[in-house]
């Protein structure tokens, strides 16, 4: 009887939290929901009658695992939780800079662990001490981080400003492990690069996610127009969008007036953002987009589109429509929760139907490797096999089984941070881009 007391005790006590927190209304719906009050119980219960002491880690991470399991519920792609250490880096990357070591990482295993390095950024550390593309992140101050997310790895890696870290890499072709010790400075992240072909200008915006696009953009336009330029391509292709108002910012810079962006409420339909009436650049352009293109990236590509500025080639974009709003919460994490449809001027909702291009043309940039599997073979054969036109031959296993992949064609890293790698060959929409610009006037 005691022990069922105290718990009722206890969970009066919870309770009565639950009502300080939240406004009455929601706090009693989640008292008079069966499935609230079992959530209550349940973490009550196991605070009080699990076999094993559980320290405030454990307890902290099961709270955490109630909020991730509640916006998981949702099935919302775009509605997420960010654990503190990761709001927290995201707040770095919107202020858009941070203190590390200067390297672009990628997952080095398929489920989206360890780290593996993309390309090293000129004149700071990672690239001064001598890391490559390629190497693999085995230890970091000598903790195995092969097996954790890579927001967890990248976590580990930023710090304080002059402060050391040691990082342990596998580089193909070593023959042991290599050990780097660095020391943390200042990264900007370059959001814009440019190029130039003749008179044409280009700029290519890798994303909207930080606070310094607008001024990059206008560092990078005035760049071009000093050279000389007379039309421009924008290029959003593989830009996966970011903040609202740097959206603005990019469209209102082509455009002389007019509304670019609706947002719909589940209360309200109103104009978001227009033109400021001082455009950065009001000559002849086109957008490149594909269907890596989202969000601000749409934005930008369809208020463009619909008040005739620019014509968009290439792909149909990826069709994320929807805003959402971040909501700091107590323990430091962030709740990422969609609050808003977003409309272009014409009032078009693109929300899982993306943007259909004025002129349609495959990314050839990186094709899709060639990959194939198969069985029955003779175990221990060779097998050749010939698709459009080409051949390539693989040994069956014990078991008769076989498989190809074909090497993936990796990105060129251009030389210097914002500098654009232009390849007219091998790039079909861009090639596009330039013959449309070479008719108009």
């Amino acid at each position: 009887m005691k022990r069922r007391a105290w718990f009722i005790a206890g969970l009066g006590v919870i309770l009565a939290l639950v009502y300080a927190q939240l406004p009455r209304p929601q706090a009693e719906n989640l008292l008079q929901n069966p499935n609230g009050q079992a959530l209550l119980e349940v973490y009550q219960r196991i605070q009080q009658d699990y076999l094993e002491p559980l320290p405030r880690e454990k307890l902290n991470a099961l709270l955490e695992g109630a909020i991730g399991g509640m916006v998981s519920a949702l099935k919302d792609p775009f509605t997420s939780y960010s654990p503190p250490q990761r709001a927290s880096l995201r707040q770095e990357d919107l202020r858009g800079e941070f203190f590390g070591i200067g390297a672009t990482l990628s997952p080095a295993n398929p489920d989206g662990t360890g780290a593996r390095i993309e390309g090293v950024m000129k004149g700071l550390p990672a690239q001064r001490a001598g890391m490559r593309a390629g190497d693999v992140i085995l230890e970091v101050d000598g903790e195995d981080v092969t097996g954790l997310p890579l927001q967890e790895v990248v976590a580990r890696i930023r710090g304080r400003e002059g402060t050391k870290v040691t990082i342990k890499v596998r580089r193909e072709g070593a023959p042991a492990p290599l050990v780097f010790e660095l020391i943390r400075e200042k990264v900007e992240i370059i959001a814009v690069s440019t190029g130039r072909i003749g008179d044409v200008g280009y700029v290519a915006l890798e994303t909207f996610a930080n606070f310094k696009v607008e001024d990059q953009l206008k560092k990078a336009i005035d760049g071009l127009k000093a050279q000389g330029i007379k039309k421009l391509i924008l290029d959003l292709r593989d830009n996966g969008g970011g903040l609202l108002d740097q959206g603005c910012a990019v469209a209102s810079a082509f455009l002389k007036e007019g509304p670019i962006v609706y947002t719909r409420t589940k209360n309200l339909t109103r104009v978001w953002c227009e033109a400021s009436g001082r455009p950065l650049w009001d000559g002849p352009m086109v957008v490149l987009v594909n269907g890596n293109s989202a969000s601000a990236s749409e934005i930008v590509a369809g208020a463009l589109q619909d008040h005739g500025r620019a014509k968009v080639i290439g792909e149909k974009t990826f069709g994320k429509g929807v805003g959402q709003t971040p909501y700091t919460l107590a323990n430091g994490g962030e709740l990422t929760l969609v609050t808003f449809e977003w409309l272009t001027p014409k009032r078009r909702a693109i929300n899982k139907e993306g943007l259909k291009p004025d002129i349609e043309v495959k990314d050839t940039r990186f094709p899709t490797p060639l990959s194939l599997q198969g069985v029955g073979a003779p175990p221990g054969a060779e097998v050749s096999v010939t698709l459009n036109g080409k051949t390539v031959k693989v040994k069956a296993d014990a078991e008769g089984k076989f498989t190809y992949a074909e090497p993936q064609r990796q990105r060129p890293l251009p030389e210097d941070r914002g500098q654009a790698v232009l390849d007219l060959e091998g790039d079909a929409i861009l090639k596009r881009a330039l013959e449309e610009l070479k008719a108009a006037r």
